[in-house]
Order: structure tokens, then sequence, then C-alpha cells
């Protein structure tokens, strides 16, 4: 199988500029490392349905490994236009401010396009969207009850309507 990197080749310019470089080389160290990782869908073993616990870890391992996969291939892209901003020239300046990036932003994230300002703005506004799980619903809240079996015309034994629960 062909990887990103053999259909898109290397950089062949040659003229990255020093202040770039070890960037650069991070860059296309995580290219390679991005590109050699299996990145096909994952295979789905026919269950039995007898059996609907590993039916369940199956389906659970293939959604991981779906998310994973997506993760994986946002990452490459990312990757990849970082190396040809470089080549560009337009590393290291916030898209959005056109301010230079944190040294520090550029140490952690290598890929970012974005200065911590720029980001904070983008969040704020909600121009992008924040990678997170999404928050779980409580437990404790209440039922949601379906309006076509509740009893309201009828009044409870105590006389009160039964929108009334106290007692």
């Amino acid at each position: 199988m062909a990887t990103a990197t053999d259909i898109l080749g290397v950089y062949q310019n040659g003229k990255i500029p020093a202040r770039w470089s070890k960037h650069y080389l991070r860059l296309c160290a995580e290219r390679d490392r991005l590109s050699a990782r299996d990145c096909c869908a994952p295979g789905t073993s026919p269950s039995k349905l007898d059996d609907l616990t590993d039916s369940a870890s199956d389906e659970s391992e293939a959604n991981l490994s779906l998310v994973a996969l997506s993760a994986t291939k946002d990452t490459i892209f990312e990757v990849l236009a970082a190396i040809r901003r470089i080549e560009c020239g337009t590393y290291g300046v916030c898209e959005l401010t056109g301010k230079p990036i944190e040294p520090q932003r550029l140490r952690a994230i290598p890929w970012t396009r974005f200065s911590l300002a720029g980001q904070t703005e983008m969040e704020k506004y909600g121009w992008v969207r924040k990678h997170a799980l999404p928050s779980l619903e409580s437990v404790s809240e209440p039922a949601l009850v379906d309006v076509e079996d509740s009893d309201t015309d009828e009044p409870k034994k105590n006389g009160r309507g039964s929108g009334d629960l106290s007692e």
C-alpha cells in the first residue's frame, strides 16, 4: 500500500530556513510515523447473535478503531499542511491574528496554525470545534414522561391534581 509520503513525495527545494529546520525534521518524522500506521478501516467479524457480550465488545473495538483512524488522518493532514507552510515561508505565523506563534506552542504542537490568542478567540466565538468527548447526562436527572401515558384529567386519591407531586 502506498503511503502519503510515497504519493506526495518529499520537498525537493532544500531551502528550508535554518530557523525552522528542527521543526521541519520533526514534522517529517511525525509524517512518516503516522503514514506507517495501518489506516485501513477495521474489519468486522460475524458475531453470533446468542453471544451479545462478544458482539458488544467487537462493536466497541470497531468504534474505537474508527475514532483512532479519524484522528490519525486529521493529524496527517495538519502535519502535511505545516510542512507546506514551512516550504512556503508562512510557518510560525498565526492564520487568524497574523502575529508570530509562541515558540513554546510550536514546540508542543509543531503543526499548529494559531497562536494561543488566536485559538482562544476562535474557541470563544465557536469558530472551531473543541476536540473532546461529549459529556454524559446525569443519571439522577428525572426521566421524561410521555404525555399520553399520564393521567392529567383524573384527580389523585387525596383530591389533588396529578400535576401536584407534593403529599
